[in-house]
């Protein structure tokens, strides 16, 4: 059964290419284009693996990992956080907040899927 990833960002082109080169693996990819859109969908399925933007409309990255540390039917879900600010803080944060892994916007998609499959396995 292939493996379920979350991609949550509100850039379109970012979500259409990221998810292309995700199901091209083989991954099942849900698109949320925002935080509050994130918790809707988690409420729905649970996903194996999150890729979470930071910057975004209505709830940001942060506030989504906060919320999903608080429910314990989501605080295992591994996170990899992307940010355009790149800033060590940033960097900090997401990982106290839980997140497994930071990539700095842009970056490569084969990097990306190799944090994938280090977090999930194969699809």
């Amino acid at each position: 059964m292939s493996k379920t990833i979350l991609l949550v960002d509100d850039s379109d082109v970012l979500r259409k290419i990221t998810s292309f080169n995700l199901k091209k693996q083989g991954y099942k990819v849900v698109e949320a284009k925002d935080g509050m859109e994130a918790l809707e969908k988690l409420e729905e399925l649970k996903p194996d693996l999150m890729i979470l933007d930071i910057m975004m409309p209505r709830l940001d990255g942060f506030n989504v990992l906060k919320r999903m540390q608080e429910n314990d039917e989501w605080k295992d879900i591994p996170v990899i956080v992307l940010t355009a600010k790149g800033g060590e803080e940033d960097e900090k944060l997401a990982l106290s907040l839980g997140a497994k892994r930071v990539m700095t916007k842009p970056f490569s998609p084969i990097q990306l899927l190799e944090e994938v499959r280090k977090e999930i396995g194969d699809a």
